[in-house]
């Protein structure tokens, strides 16, 4: 079991909101482009700027990604879901309301199991809610512009029960979250551009008790590094005010990326202050169980299937098939290159591509195929090239897409292991060794090692270094044979 971090005798209670935006062309209620880092205000229409008079049209690829969300994680999708209208004023908010769901939200009771140091840890999903995005603004030389261009992106907020308790356990949570809706293909959980961002819910408590403290809000976090810094840094300051006699006010703050702190924004808002009402423009969302049937036979595998395929069934070490798992990209490549390759080969195939592809994939650098990665790794087990070779032809066929094979005996690369060529080889390196073989005819044997090295020198690495040394000794062995007859 993980410990509990404490402080001064006191645990975090630690539940999160997770905002994702969903993986869709155009926004949730019109028609302009959802697509990120486009010219500012290019993508706006009269709709997801909320003039008077536009009405809202729902985006069904939304519809079906938030309810795959949903299943990926468990949930029970609701028969009849609504919309709600949330009034708030804010310069990011054209229409002074966002269109979320409130009261009858589309997913409900889920849970995600995540692990922190080697221990199962099981998080509550309480609901899934489907909405649109803000706008973003910019503060560039003590002036706020207004990007209107997200106004409007389809959302999925995912609210956990407060079931984390420490600072690893939240980012654990959230690192197997993105995980998961990357492999489901809902978002592209890019933190970095905001379609991915983390509210934290935190209060504390003395070890031990079930009731729990008045709780803060850190809205906004886009890093699973800074989420871990504001939880700890909360633990703190949380814990300080209490024993110094203070009470902790029930608020709203931001987290500074630059000092690690937080600091206060605003009161919390509650339910009353947003003065939630039902969208009358949009109709009930309905969810039938063929409906249902059809997401989940489209549903693509997720991370933790595969990781169960490759320990199960291929052999692999758990951590290795989740090092293949990092990404979805990851994983397609090395299912491609396991399908092409031999039973006998796939522990290769998965030592090369951790060790040599993956680091490229992730620079977005060229990498071999996966057809000639299982090419190479067949070569390597058949004991046709050296470990050495196997690595240079890696990086020789990702610039040149030819058989591994061809490529191998093309540049010299393919082991030596015919005994007649190798025996050659030998008399070479004993005629160039005079010292080392005059030491072995006085009896010292590790003199061989000499002989054996400068047969690899003379091969370039590619003889066989187990028919190395036994020609290197039946060599010597003849020789004083020879001399006892005499």
């Amino acid at each position: 079991m993980t410990e509990i971090k404490s402080y001064k005798g006191y645990e975090p209670v630690i539940g999160v909101e997770v905002h994702v935006e969903l993986k869709t062309i155009t926004k949730a209620f019109c028609s302009c482009s959802a697509k990120y880092g486009d010219i500012p205000n290019a993508n706006v229409c009269p709709i997801c700027l909320g003039m008077p008079g536009t009405m809202p049209s729902l985006n069904q690829e939304a519809i079906k990604l938030a309810a795959a969300a949903g299943l990926a994680l468990g949930c029970e999708l609701s028969p009849v879901s609504r919309f709600d209208r949330k009034h708030y004023y804010y310069s990011d908010l054209p229409k002074g309301y966002q269109i979320t769901q409130y009261y009858s939200p589309l997913c409900r009771d889920g849970l995600l199991r995540y692990e922190v140091g080697g221990s199962e840890k099981i998080a509550r999903i309480t609901r899934i809610h489907l909405e649109e995005d803000a706008g973003r603004l910019i503060n560039r030389n003590g002036e706020t512009f207004a990007d209107y261009n997200r106004c409007g992106a389809p959302l999925i907020e995912i609210v956990t029960a407060p079931d984390m308790r420490s600072s690893e356990e939240a980012m654990a949570f959230v690192e197997e979250l993105r995980r998961t809706l990357l492999f489901a293909g809902i978002s592209d959980c890019k933190m970095n551009e905001g379609s991915l961002r983390c509210d934290v819910n935190i209060s504390v408590r003395p070890l031990g008790e079930e009731t729990l403290g008045a709780r803060c809000e850190i809205k906004n976090i886009n890093s699973i590094n800074y989420l871990g810094r504001a939880i700890d840094y909360e633990l703190v300051r949380q814990t300080e005010e209490i024993l110094s006699g203070k009470e902790i006010s029930t608020e709203t703050r931001r987290f500074s990326e630059d000092d690690g702190t937080t600091e206060r924004m605003r009161d919390k808002e509650t339910p009353l202050d947003y003065r939630y009402t039902i969208e009358p423009n949009l109709p009930p969302i309905i969810i039938d169980k063929n409906y249902i049937n059809d997401i989940l036979k489209s549903m693509p595998t997720l991370h933790r299937e595969r990781i169960s395929r490759y320990t199960e069934k291929l052999g692999l070490r758990r951590e290795d098939a989740k090092l293949i798992c990092c990404s979805p990209e990851s994983a397609e490549y090395f299912d491609l290159a396991v399908s092409q390759a031999p039973m006998e080969s796939i522990k290769t195939v998965a030592s090369l591509y951790i060790g040599e592809v993956l680091p490229l994939l992730r620079e977005k650098k060229s990498v071999a195929s996966p057809k000639r990665l299982s090419e190479i790794s067949s070569l390597y087990v058949k004991g046709r090239i050296t470990a050495a070779a196997a690595k240079k032809l890696l990086v020789i066929t990702s610039e040149r897409d030819v058989p591994a094979s061809e490529l191998a005996e093309e540049l010299g690369l393919t082991i030596i292991s015919d005994r007649d060529e190798i025996s050659q080889y030998v008399l070479e390196a004993v005629e160039a060794n005079p010292k080392a073989v005059a030491d072995i005819s006085r009896g010292k044997t590790q003199a061989m090692k000499a002989i054996v090295g400068a047969v690899m020198k003379i091969t370039s690495g590619r003889a066989e270094p187990s028919i190395v040394n036994e020609e290197v000794k039946k060599h010597f062995d003849k020789k004083i044979d020879l001399g006892k007859e005499k």
